[in-house]
């Protein structure tokens, strides 16, 4: 029996054009009864009316203009906010009975058979593998499904898409991310933008993996700065405590989520920070986002089966499962299996502290690193 799909649009694109092309795919799917329903959420101010306005009269689709947020601060700050709360409101409007959520932006366009087989084959997708991993006990689940992303990194942990994922309406509603002072401020430093899609889906995991939780508090460290990042990974790659993150969090990466880019052209997303000076009612001339625009050549640089190759890469993108899933489920050539299972067991058990000193070495080590090389952060303008 097919699961009850609905669809949630956040946001506003910068042309109508854009929003057609976006908004097609999915009413598409509707008139098909894959999709249930299709609900836009954008702000009440009228200065979204010549971008949202006219939603209301396209058959199918459900218009909710809801009033924007008060908040203050850089366009990271301020963004994260209007995320989260888009995101709240557009859950608040579906019926309870809902079993499959899509949630997209009106700038991001999916191929409509791609989608199709996500939604059909959600079941076979979405189930989360058993919890023992070579006869060791990994902690509970934090979802009920695993939820899809077109793309994560392995060497930046929690560094997902966040523009689309799909998922049950109860796991979305995890992803309305409760946000501290210092989320806010850390997002102030504008080479922080990455941050806005980790602390997303970090928070999810932090009670049950500790480790983790100093790695929101020190992002500054790891921030996605090109050139930075090009002296950052090999200093710490061959860090032990570095590779305890890095194992939870591909375990996290096997157990909660399925990645899958698709191939050239069944995703698209056009971001703001691709077309700074685009002519936005032109689609077709518009700029795709990384890493939409080279799937294939990230592609060949990948190493499934092996540990390292992926993560020396400044950004070790991950476009499938392959990666992560070869951790607990094959012979890695590169990473002996005791090594392995040692690191598991460390996470597994590092409540009791026994990371701790290894954990203040790597960030002592670098905070001095970052202090020498670290990026050199434009002057934020508050607003």
């Amino acid at each position: 029996m097919q699961r009850k799909a609905d669809a949630i649009v956040t946001g506003f694109a910068k042309s109508r054009e854009l929003a057609e092309l976006s908004l097609a795919p999915l009413l598409r799917l509707r008139q098909e009864n894959v999709l249930r329903r299709v609900v836009c959420v954008t702000w009440d101010g009228a200065e979204i009316d010549a971008y949202a306005g006219w939603v209301d009269s396209l058959p199918g689709v459900t218009l909710a203009r809801v009033p924007q947020p008060e908040t203050s601060g850089t366009g990271n700050q301020r963004g994260i906010v209007y995320q989260i709360e888009t995101l709240r409101a557009a859950l608040a409007l579906l019926p309870e009975d809902g079993e499959v959520t899509l949630k997209s932006r009106p700038d991001y366009v999916f191929d409509a058979e791609f989608l199709r087989r996500k939604i059909e084959t959600f079941d076979s997708w979405s189930t989360i593998p058993p919890r023992a991993v070579f006869g060791i006990v990994m902690p509970k689940p934090a979802l009920q499904s695993r939820i899809w992303i077109p793309w994560a990194d392995s060497n930046q942990p929690f560094y997902y898409e966040d523009a689309a994922f799909i998922g049950t309406k109860r796991d979305l509603r995890r992803l309305v991310t409760p946000l501290t002072a210092q989320d806010i401020a850390t997002l102030g430093d504008e080479t922080c933008g990455s941050f806005v899609h980790a602390v997303r889906y970090a928070k999810l995991f932090l009670d049950d993996y500790p480790l983790l939780r100093r790695y929101l508090k020190e992002y500054r460290y790891f921030a996605s700065d090109l050139e930075y990042r090009r002296k950052l990974v090999p200093h710490i790659v061959n860090d032990g405590f570095f590779w305890h993150m890095l194992i939870a969090h591909a375990w996290i990466l096997h157990g909660h989520f399925h990645v899958d880019a698709g191939e050239p052209g069944e995703l698209r997303f056009y971001s703001n920070n691709a077309n700074r000076d685009a002519d936005w009612s032109k689609p077709a001339a518009l700029n795709l986002a990384n890493p939409y625009d080279y799937l294939q050549q990230w592609r060949a640089v990948r190493r499934a089966g092996q540990a390292y190759p992926d993560v020396y890469r400044p950004y070790g993108r991950l476009l499938d499962d392959a990666w992560q899933r070869a951790f607990f489920t094959d012979a890695l050539s590169d990473f002996p299996r005791a090594t392995l299972v040692r690191i598991l067991e460390n996470i597994a058990g590092c409540r009791d502290g026994r990371l701790s000193k290894i954990e203040d070495d790597f960030y002592r080590g670098l905070a001095a690193f970052h202090r020498v090389h670290g990026p050199q952060a434009p002057v934020a303008k508050a607003c």
